[in-house]
């Protein structure tokens, strides 16, 4: 099921973005509602917990999964998690009875708690939104079983007692977090609302129902109503892969592997369309003396700084990159070399107007870039030549003084041997597309460079793992309270 990210809200305090202990006014406003809705719907349950008896051990199954099952989390790219919780929960709004239900939630986040403490109000709006949620569905659920005056088969009844546990769990928990995942982290509600989001919560609840139809009729078949998981859980970690293998993750810019693609693209759509296309090379002015001075990661967070400098300044659909070192370039779309000028230079300006904050100085540093820029189809007709058009400006740029940008030009250039060959799009490690590589030379350099391109298991391997000892477990217990 969905809940606020977390671990982004550990991020947010990290980087002093929004204080620990504090929430905004209507954040504020919206939890003290949700708070008095959710006590309001499960005291009058709590109250009869006492009188409860006879489903301790299914409760202590279920609540064990789904703590398991929160633990667990996929994230994907766009800041969206998923938990398979919601399979355990629909199974317990079938199975348990209100009282014991009321609880689940708060046994649900106990472990996620206890593995990263952030901020007070995530956790706790979390739990109370389950707590809405689990016993709305139950309401629902309990309402279609009632029904035998309309729907006189049980097992139908069952089903489409299900379904609407599935709808109004799925729903309703989306519906009270899109709020607070907007006032809080300020990230846009429609995220919880997307066909993919709600299309896999409810794959999720469905499960449940099968799990609690098992349950109920043949235990033994309580592992294949939830081996599943085991798939869905590698399938939700794929998209995620793929983001990080367009990333560079010392700046959060897209690699080289990535741009030299989009490059690619992008280049046969201008020339198709006879649309004008720009390409900015920037080189981090002196980043040698900054690490013999400072350190490393003095250069690591001046690198960091210009990545978000990029951000800040570019529109959304502009391709930024970090080309390799202490090299970037960014592909502007739809963008003449006029206006591409006017960009690089409001980049500029900005990054030598930043304070980079590094723990090696008493008092934060100063960097500056310098910038070519070369323009499709007015300064070269394919990839690698528009790449050396922009390099040779960048490295005119240094030899007039450094911290400047220049457009191409096509007056000649003496140029030092280290920059006799043009550079090419080519990823900093693994394969090349073509026809990015076409200069031998630079090939040769890359593999005496780097050595073939390697990757240890998927992390959702280990995943896997864990969660096929979830299924395990769950399956045992099942059998044995079956």
């Amino acid at each position: 099921m969905s809940a606020i990210p977390f671990h982004d809200a550990i991020e947010r305090e990290s980087s002093g973005t929004e204080p620990r202990s504090k929430l905004p006014p209507k954040a504020l406003a919206y939890f003290i509602v949700v708070a008095v809705v959710a006590i309001a719907v499960t005291a009058p349950f709590l109250a009869q917990l006492d009188q409860t008896t006879g489903d301790w051990l299914e409760f202590a199954i279920l609540a064990v999964s789904v703590a398991l099952a929160q633990f667990f989390v996929v994230r994907t790219p766009g800041n969206k998690s998923y938990h398979t919780t919601g399979v355990f929960l629909i199974a317990a709004v079938l199975l348990l009875p209100p009282a014991l239900l009321a609880v689940l939630p708060l046994i649900q986040h106990v472990p996620e708690w206890l593995r990263s403490r952030g901020t007070w109000y995530v956790q706790i709006t979390n739990v109370l939104v389950f707590m809405i949620a689990t016993m709305a569905a139950w309401g629902a659920a309990d309402l279609v079983r009632g029904a035998d005056n309309l729907v006189a088969s049980d097992d139908v009844r069952f089903a489409l007692a299900g379904t609407a546990a599935s709808v109004v769990l799925v729903a309703l928990n989306s519906s009270l977090l899109a709020p607070t995942i907007r006032l809080v982290n300020g990230h846009p509600m429609r995220q919880l609302f997307s066909y993919q989001t709600l299309s896999t919560e409810f794959v999720f609840a469905a499960l449940g129902v099968v799990l609690a139809s098992f349950w109920t009729g043949n235990a033994w078949l309580v592992p294949f109503a939830i081996a599943p998981l085991l798939l869905v859980h590698r399938a939700l970690s794929v998209p995620q892969l793929q983001a990080e293998a367009r990333v560079d993750p010392k700046t959060g810019l897209f690699n080289a592997r990535y741009f030299a693609a989009a490059l690619t693209d992008e280049l046969g759509r201008a020339q198709r369309f006879e649309r004008p296309m720009s390409l900015i090379m920037a080189d981090l002015d002196l980043l040698r003396e900054i690490n013999n001075t400072y350190g490393h990661l003095a250069g690591d967070a001046v690198l960091k700084g210009i990545a978000e400098v990029f951000r800040a300044e570019l529109r959304r659909y502009d391709v930024p990159a970090r080309f390799g070192g202490e090299e970037f370039s960014i592909l502007l779309p739809e963008t003449p070399p006029e206006q591409a000028l006017e960009i690089a230079e409001r980049i500029r300006r900005a990054v030598a107007a930043r304070l980079y904050d590094v723990e090696t100085s008493s008092e934060p540093i100063r960097a500056t870039v310098s910038i070519g820029v070369a323009g499709y189809p007015k300064d070269a007709q394919d990839p690698n030549a528009l790449i050396h058009q922009a390099d040779l400006a960048v490295y005119r740029a240094k030899l007039e003084g450094r911290n400047r940008v220049l457009g191409a030009s096509p007056e000649p250039l003496l140029m030092p041997a280290d920059r006799s060959a043009p550079l090419v799009a080519v990823p900093e490690d693994g394969d090349h597309r073509e026809p990015l590589a076409r200069v031998p030379e630079a090939l040769r350099e890359q593999e005496r460079r780097h050595t073939a391109h390697t990757t240890s298991g998927p992390r959702f391997l280990e995943l896997s793992t864990r969660l096929g000892l979830l299924v395990g477990l769950v399956t045992f217990f099942g059998v044995s309270a079956g």
